[in-house]
């Protein structure tokens, strides 16, 4: 949770400093977005390493799978974001519906929510060498 306040934190500023022309290769949006989903993504990071998943140790790899999976969820993550803006925007039924950006941000966050945890329980933080037999599953 303090992750995605801190990611919601850095959007709504980024956005409120950001003027709407400012746009060049992405939208003002997509970068406020990109911005704020990194910095919850450090504190993701530390937090689950140590709290979350009970990891000491500083392997390398394990940082290199983080930042794969969060290259990948930061991809959904905006495209998430700028589609559901765009729909919000862009059809008649929606257009008076309020907080648009706000709603924007709970699907996005969502949607990359359920793929970073899935992708640290099974592949970032997975226990190695643990043995899997009957009486570790029960014992």
């Amino acid at each position: 949770m303090l992750a995605v306040l801190v990611d919601l934190a850095c959007y709504y500023t980024v956005l409120t400093l950001l003027a709407e022309d400012f746009d060049t290769f992405v939208s003002h949006e997509a970068f406020a977005k990109t911005i704020s989903f990194l910095c919850g993504m450090v504190v993701t990071y530390s937090l689950n390493k140590l709290w979350t998943w009970k990891k000491k140790d500083k392997s390398k790899s394990r940082l290199v799978k983080f930042a794969g999976l969060y290259g990948f969820s930061l991809f959904i993550n905006v495209f998430t974001n700028s589609t559901l803006l765009y729909l919000l925007e862009e059809y008649k039924d929606l257009l008076n519906l309020p907080y648009k950006y706000f709603i924007a941000f709970i699907g996005a966050t969502c949607a990359s929510a359920a793929l970073n945890f899935l992708g640290q329980k099974f592949w970032v933080f997975k226990d190695e060498g643990v043995p899997h037999d009957e009486e570790d599953l029960f014992g």
